[in-house]
């Protein structure tokens, strides 16, 4: 009828009008972030922040649990020279007599924003840790050059960063480029949030070149510095290798957790190896002849590893270890799943994809396999027990006894324990095995959306839908906790057997070759 239209769209437009918000939530300053990375020769970062406060007590701290470092790690040892001002005059600032992290000072009133300065020390030699910096490229990771205020989710804050480069020098990163480098090389990237930001590092040098590896929607690159031009030129078996990295993770894990991907790759001899996950990037060092093939060969599953943790570890994570913060400590109870699962999935990739050649593979599963059963260490502590190595061993240094102290054990013995359970879904008649199990457990991993978390009961339920006349929990159990060597069983459980010759095993000569020693054990 003609009037139910009108008294219709009457009725909607107050119900509208009632649930409209009386007022929007005010949008927070962004803090300003400007790092000069120029004092090349001297490794000096030097940094300015601008941190929007209120008059009042105001605690900031420096990041010291960082993603993927399983430790305590944040280099607050190598910062020196602080000083906070506001409205342009100098704030006397106490640090926490217990949290060396924490700094403690008080906001005057009429005050909006608190100006620090500091400088951060990139080591200049291996004894004072990871050379980051040399003549011809440099990473900036960037809760090194960092302070934020405490009591807040680093997902929350908003952070704008600037960074100053050398002249000449290119720089690859997975931040948005707001303004691209001006006159004196210092590029603007885009607000993002202080969780984005340290999860987004910057490889920058005198040569470095693209590599697309995979296009589409969701493109992946390889993004490449070296100490010299000639280095960047990948063979194209290699090149090869790493786009069917790309397609062999596509066909184990299923879509995509992010929007696009770098790889970045430092190749050096000056600038120290590296591993780290990020979310749509990766920080990887390796030798100089990398991109052509030459050995060593050992590392050739880095970047897989890597590219792995894009699923476990970054877009799905170990409940134990996800914080709001870099303050609160990270607990490493699931490491045989966030880096042992990885680190199986990474040698499996790498053979998959031909990083490694059959005979590599081989030569290095038996070498894994030689070490985790001969370990000493194993009378007095579990597999379980290696995942707080890196809170135990937190200044990285040496171990004088490693076989009976054991260390990062989770890794490689961890990908056994994984073999073993790949090889128990075979027998059961899961017709992919552990490819089965990773199709499923990561089918919910979003394209750069929250972080999801998973506990071991995530992992037995996945395993006991796929094959439930296993017990896995007492399957798991039993490899984690065994002292005996008899639970180092995936190349038997493979149909793989053990031997002894005199013949060099090859994994082990590239390893000796590559370090330079002579390796007895």
């Amino acid at each position: 009828m003609p009037i139910a239209r009108p008294r219709l769209l009457f009725a909607l437009s107050a119900v509208l009008a009632l649930a409209a918000p009386a007022t929007a939530l005010p949008i927070p300053p962004a803090i300003e972030l400007e790092v000069d990375a120029r004092d090349i020769e001297r490794h000096i970062q030097h940094v300015k922040l601008r941190v929007p406060v209120t008059p009042g007590p105001l605690t900031l701290v420096y990041p010291r649990w960082i993603p993927g470092h399983h430790a305590p790690t944040g280099p607050i040892h190598q910062i020196a020279g602080l000083q906070m001002r506001a409205n342009g005059q100098p704030l006397r600032w106490q640090r926490d007599s217990v949290d060396m992290y924490a700094f403690h000072l008080d906001i005057p009133s009429g005050t909006q924003w608190l100006d620090v300065a500091f400088d951060y020390f990139s080591p200049t030699h291996r004894s004072q840790g990871r050379i980051a910096t040399t003549p011809d490229m440099l990473a900036v990771q960037w809760h090194r050059v960092l302070m934020y205020p405490a009591g807040q989710a680093v997902a929350s804050i908003p952070i704008t960063p600037k960074l100053h480069l050398p002249a000449g020098w290119q720089a690859a990163t997975a931040l948005a480029v707001a303004v691209p480098e001006d006159s004196q090389n210092a590029r603007q990237y885009a607000q993002t949030t202080v969780e984005t930001l340290v999860d987004s590092p910057v490889y920058a040098g005198r040569h470095l070149r693209r590599y697309l590896l995979a296009d589409g929607k969701q493109p992946v690159w390889l993004e490449v510095m070296a100490d010299r031009s000639e280095q960047l030129d990948a063979s194209m078996e290699v090149l090869a290798a790493h786009q069917a990295l790309i397609v062999e993770a596509d066909q184990v894990f299923g879509a995509r957790p992010f929007t696009s991907y770098r790889f970045l790759l430092a190749l050096s001899e000056q600038f120290s190896s590296i591993g780290l996950e990020h979310a749509t990037s990766s920080e990887n060092g390796l030798h100089g002849g990398y991109l052509q093939g030459a050995a060593p060969f050992i590392d050739n599953d880095l970047l897989a590893h890597e590219y792995v943790h894009a699923w476990n570890g970054k877009q799905k994570r170990p409940e134990p270890s996800w914080t709001t913060d870099y303050q609160t400590p990270m607990r490493n109870t699931l490491l045989w799943m966030y880096e042992g699962q990885t680190q199986f999935w990474a040698f499996v990739l790498a053979a998959r994809s031909g990083l490694y050649r059959p005979e590599q593979a081989m030569a290095i599963l038996a070498r894994q396999e030689a070490e985790a059963l001969t370990r000493s260490g194993r009378q007095w502590r579990n597999l379980a027990d290696t995942q707080y190595q890196g809170i135990i061993e937190f200044s990285n240094a040496p171990l004088a006894y490693e076989d009976w102290q054991r260390s990062y054990d989770f890794y490689s013995e961890g990908a056994l324990l994984w073999l073993a359970v790949d090889a128990r879904l075979w027998a059961l008649g899961v017709a992919r095995g552990l490819d089965d199990f990773a199709r499923a457990f990561f089918a919910d991993t979003p394209t750069q959306g929250p972080t999801l978390r998973y506990g071991q009961a995530d992992i037995i339920t996945h395993l006991q839908a796929l094959a439930p006349k296993e017990d896995w929990a007492r399957f798991l159990e039993k490899r984690l906790e065994a002292h005996e060597s008899s639970a180092i069983d995936g190349l038997t459980c493979s149909g793989w057997r053990l031997v002894f010759k005199d013949a060099t095993n090859i994994a082990i000569a590239d390893s000796e070759a590559s370090a330079g020693i002579q390796d007895l054990s």
